[in-house]
């Protein structure tokens, strides 16, 4: 058997939720399939030495990236005919037709149906027509149970050809010896469903005033909507951002935050909070979306549109060491169990599942 996956989301969209999954799960499959896996890449891709045991084969695809949806069908075909491919998993960006085996293909959530966005109405209708052409997958693939039922919501026939199969924590998130806690974290994008506005306001209360500052990390530090939130309620000193850290960095924010906070209205996994949680840090999370199934018990969880529970969590945290501690273990605990090897080795069960749906419709 040859499992292709199509890695090129690690490439294009490495500061995103799906290219930092393809980054961390092309190594863990690496070792639990390496005969059989074949990784797709981008034709000018450095292709990181992890990816590279001597028995995974590398292929590098010259495909344009802007009207791809265009040509993937035909170019899939082409490929998947020539090398051999008993089945392909695509993370991301839909399934085009004319793939002629098996195809796995990932559905990470369904925000733009849910929630405003700022999409033009041509993106809106291309992010539409991918969830749509995941009629075309032989299983589609969830990483929660959350995300399986929204997209049941949009697309009832594909709820029987669904698998959930939970994303993991990479090892380099990992817990220091003596955090400073003098900071608040919140990482992510500046989207409106991820609900920075409520941890803004929270800062803008007197009482907020003995908290430590708030340092938010990804793509939120490039959203004027937040800029411009900030300068209005006077928090320069207090919210400082940084819009792309490198993995040892964010792992260094992780261990020596007070408290990861994520108020997000609407997530499929939320990777975010278990890397907070491997890195020993408390987590104050909204309770909505896949936040409460993925932190279970080992998260304060809040309702994502009443500031002043998240105030209130966060003054506790502060004031009481215990809590933090009982956070901080229940955290390393619930974080041990997702490991992208967990998820590679049940993601070729699914690959083998897909390719035995294949041969029985024939």
């Amino acid at each position: 058997m040859r499992f292709a996956l199509d890695a090129r989301a690690a490439f294009y969209d490495p500061h995103r939720g799906f290219g930092r999954m393809v980054q961390d799960l092309v190594p863990a499959l690496a070792k639990v399939a390496s005969a059989s896996l074949v990784v797709c890449v981008p034709a000018h891709a450095s292709v990181p030495a992890a990816w590279y045991p001597s028995s995974v084969q590398t292929l590098k695809l010259r495909r344009p990236r802007r009207g791809a949806f265009l040509s993937d069908g035909l170019a899939w075909a082409f490929t998947a005919r020539r090398y051999g491919f008993s089945c392909l998993h695509l993370p991301a960006w839909g399934v085009p037709p004319g793939i002629p085996v098996p195809v796995v293909a990932t559905f990470h959530d369904a925000t733009p149906f849910f929630f405003p966005t700022g999409l033009s109405w041509w993106q809106k209708k291309r992010i539409a027509l991918a969830l749509a052409s995941l009629r075309r997958a032989t299983v589609v693939h969830t990483p929660s149970l959350f995300a399986k039922k929204q997209m049941a919501e949009l697309f009832p026939d594909l709820k029987a050809k669904t698998v959930v199969v939970p994303h993991g924590v990479h090892e380099r998130f990992a817990p220091t010896a003596s955090p400073r806690c003098d900071f608040v974290l919140g990482v992510g994008g500046g989207e409106q469903h991820k609900n920075w506005e409520v941890i803004l306001e929270v800062y803008a209360q007197p009482e907020a005033g003995v908290l430590p500052p708030l340092q938010l990390l990804g793509a939120v530090a490039r959203e004027p909507r937040l800029l411009r939130l900030v300068r209005e309620k006077g928090l320069e000193g207090k919210v400082s951002f940084a819009a792309q850290v490198d993995d040892a960095t964010l792992v260094h924010f992780y261990q020596n935050a007070l408290a990861l906070v994520f108020p997000s209205k609407n997530e499929g996994f939320g990777l975010p909070a278990l890397e907070a949680m491997a890195c020993g840090c408390p987590v104050l999370a909204a309770q909505a979306g896949s936040l409460p199934e993925v932190c279970g018990e080992a998260a304060v969880l809040l309702p994502p549109e009443d500031p002043k529970a998240w105030l209130a969590a966060l003054l506790a945290l502060q004031a009481n060491p215990s809590q933090h501690r009982q956070l901080r273990e229940k955290g390393l605990a619930r974080a041990q169990q997702f490991t992208w090897e967990r998820t590679a080795h049940e993601l070729v069960n699914v690959y083998r599942e897909a390719i035995r749906r294949a041969s029985s419709a024939r």
